[in-house]
């Protein structure tokens, strides 16, 4: 049987600590924009906060299963801007222009 690292214990609880200290401040920070100002509307921040909530899970869920994170996420944003948002740009710059002929 494995032997449980306490320092391993102890640094996915400092993990989480700080995960969770992330998301309150994050939550606080778009609570005080709602308040400053009235364009942005509930729904849109509560998607934003679930959103985020969704990606640091995801992040500590992946290195409980073994999953190095730290080499992981940089290939994956790598990639994505390689090769995905090249992609988003060009579909925007089209819309854009069609726009622009319109008027």
């Amino acid at each position: 049987m494995s032997e449980i690292v306490w320092s391993d214990v102890t640094f996915q609880f400092i993990t989480i600590v700080i995960l969770i200290l992330i998301i309150v401040l994050i939550v606080s920070a778009f609570r005080l924009m709602t308040k400053r100002s009235k364009q942005i509307d509930k729904k849109s921040i509560i998607n934003i906060i679930i959103d985020i909530a969704l990606i640091l899970v995801l992040w500590f869920v992946l290195e409980l299963i073994g999953v190095h994170t730290s080499y992981v996420v940089p290939k994956i944003i790598e990639w994505a801007t390689k090769f995905i948002l090249p992609w988003i740009v060009l579909y925007w710059l089209i819309r854009l222009i069609k726009s622009l002929e319109k008027k």
